[in-house]
Parts: structure tokens; C-alpha cells; sequence
């Protein structure tokens, strides 16, 4: 997969983690799918440990996801980007999953 498509899918797959738009269930199953691995940037893969740890919390927020990466030695991270709509709106949670190593 060309790099550029790459970042996008990575991007979208965290958005798509992010939006309290979808169901619960949805994204917990979407969360299931991924893999920290299947990132190829190190930023997004720590991003996805966080949210994997603060799901079962409840709702993830802008907020809680900084605090997160902060308590985690990752104080710089921007983590607007990934409260953000994802750039394909008609991709489902499956196919913004689709990430290749």
C-alpha cells in the first residue's frame, strides 16, 4: 500500500476510534480488529494502546486521551487530529481498518 494511503487509513482507523457518533459496540469491535502493529507510525501505534486502555473506561475524550499519552511520557502529542472527522465520511469502521504492515 502506497505510504501516502497508508497515513490516511492509520488517521481514519483512530478517528473512527474517537467518534462517540458511533455505537459503543461498534467501536469496541472495531478495536478488537486492530492491531498496535498493523501501524507503521510509533505515534499512532501508542495512540491505539491509550485508547485500548481507556475505552473500558467509558467515553474517550479529547482530554483524557492527552492526560493519557502525558502520564505515558508522550506530552507532545497532537491529539486533536484524531478528533477530527475522518477524511472518507462514507468509509465504514471495517474498511478504515484495513491496515497493512
Amino acid at each position: 500500500m502506497p505510504r501516502k494511503i497508508q497515513f490516511t487509513t492509520e488517521l481514519d482507523a483512530l478517528r473512527t476510534l474517537c467518534d462517540e457518533a458511533l455505537s459503543r459496540e461498534v467501536r469496541q469491535d472495531f478495536l478488537v480488529y486492530l492491531a498496535p502493529q498493523s501501524f507503521t507510525d510509533p505515534e499512532r501505534q501508542v495512540v491505539l494502546e491509550s485508547i485500548r486502555a481507556l475505552f473500558p473506561r467509558g467515553p474517550i475524550s479529547l482530554t483524557a486521551l492527552r492526560v493519557h499519552l502525558n502520564n505515558r511520557g508522550f506530552p507532545d502529542t497532537d491529539v486533536e487530529k484524531y478528533f477530527q472527522p475522518a477524511a472518507s465520511p462514507s468509509a465504514s469502521p471495517a474498511e478504515a481498518g484495513k491496515v497493512t504492515s
